[in-house]
């Protein structure tokens, strides 16, 4: 009986004390938020949420005043004092662990990030995985709110442009821990996504007015740091050839011009214009660093495999000699213009933004530990070597262009 008791009352107190969801919180106390903007203003962080509203529905889409999402901002002297200052002005605590963006504005990414991000890193809510974004020319406050795509909800139209590169590698898809390992790390600066602000060319369903100016989106392009400090940015070429170079490119589209030994049609106007285009399936780079008596080499290696995607020219694909000509025109672009951004990069920016200070360390641990401080300038004055060799496997539905005679 004794034992009995003893049993009961040790089932009462795990009872009591192993309730679950003790520290649940109900979905219509919280502010759910999908995108963050951090911005500078005077010498005070503006930090802004876009939050999703509850009572939107796609029923109600379009008529009222409610949208699918609110903004609240909240100003301090640091972002823990921004958050808590939503507080007084939003009926609902902000729940940051579905957040999936973070957006910098430009001001905030030239003052340097690690000083002022402790809070991000530190807060057990937020995604190690959200992506990060500077506002290129604007506030980050400014392009939030922009959505000219399908998606009703404006932080996952923005998403859904950076998951684009699968398709367009001319943007990045980094994440704060991309941003933070590549800053921790010894012979490669880190770079991240941007977003920009562009005018819109609209077409007025009414006829009246052609060409109404509106504002859109687009993330073309990458921002270079120096540490933590933004320093510069590159174009979507550069931001294409960045990727290859680090073997971020899935699959996208090559434009280069058609051989002009292989180009018989004469009744096209663009005889000067011949173009072809290669859809790429995989791409495979191997980077190295070689010591040479003159000094240090760098050595990048690209094999393509891909599928016509068009030809402009009387091109016969199936005559051996006409198809690896393609190919060779297909390898000698890509590697022009690999080798033109890394040039460009090493005279205008000096920054080794490719990770050859990596393969360097690793390759050359001893050596690297004498030059790490002076990496920059040796990358900046090392001689570049390219080769790329394309494949291709397939020539689409149609073997000779429509435009045959």
């Amino acid at each position: 009986m004794k034992r009995k008791l003893i049993c009961l009352a040790l089932s009462f107190v795990l009872i009591f004390s192993l309730t679950a969801c003790w520290n649940a919180r109900e979905l219509n106390t919280v502010g759910i938020s999908l995108a963050m903007g951090l911005d500078i203003e005077g010498d005070k962080i503006l930090v802004t949420f876009e939050i999703v509203n509850p009572s939107y529905t796609q029923k109600n889409h379009g008529g009222g005043d409610v949208g699918p999402v609110k903004y609240v901002q909240g100003i301090g002297n640091t972002i823990f004092e921004a958050f808590r200052d939503v507080s007084l002005k939003f009926d609902r605590r902000i729940l940051i662990s579905h957040n999936k963006l973070i957006i910098l504005g430009e001001d905030f990414a030239r003052r340097g990030l690690i000083n002022q991000t402790d809070q991000l890193f530190r807060n057990r809510e937020l995604r190690e995985t959200a992506y990060m974004l500077i506002a290129k020319g604007a506030k980050a406050y400014e392009v939030m709110g922009i959505n000219n795509g399908l998606e009703d909800l404006p932080g996952n139209y923005i998403l859904n442009l950076i998951r684009n590169k699968r398709d367009n590698p001319k943007t990045v898809d980094v994440r704060i821990m991309n941003y933070l390992r590549d800053y921790y790390l010894e012979g490669i600066h880190t770079v991240a996504g941007v977003v920009e602000m562009i005018d819109r060319t609209q077409i007025d369903e009414t006829g009246k007015d052609m060409g109404t100016k509106d504002k859109e989106l687009t993330v073309i392009g990458a921002a270079i740091f120096k540490d933590d400090i933004l320093v510069a940015y590159i174009s979507g070429n550069d931001t294409k050839a960045l990727n290859y170079i680090k073997n971020n490119v899935k699959k996208g589209l090559i434009t280069f011009p058609t051989p002009k030994d292989i180009v018989r049609n004469r009744k096209s106007n663009l005889e000067d214009k011949h173009l072809s285009s290669v859809l790429t399936i995989k791409v495979k780079t191997k980077n190295d660093v070689e010591i040479k008596d003159e000094g240090i080499n760098l050595k990048s290696k690209v094999k393509i495999r891909g599928t016509i995607g068009e030809v402009i020219g009387d091109i016969d694909v199936y005559n051996e000699e006409e198809f690896k000509l393609l190919e060779e025109a297909c390898s000698n672009t890509v590697k022009e213009a690999i080798k033109h951004t890394v040039e460009k990069v090493q005279r205008e920016i000096g920054l080794d933004i490719f990770g050859f200070g990596l393969i360097f360390q690793r390759k050359y641990p001893d050596e690297f530990k004498k030059i790490k401080d002076n990496w920059d300038e040796i990358f900046s004055h090392a001689d570049y070597q390219i080769e790329v060799e394309t494949n291709l496997i397939r020539t689409g539905l149609i073997d000779t262009p429509i435009n045959v005679d």
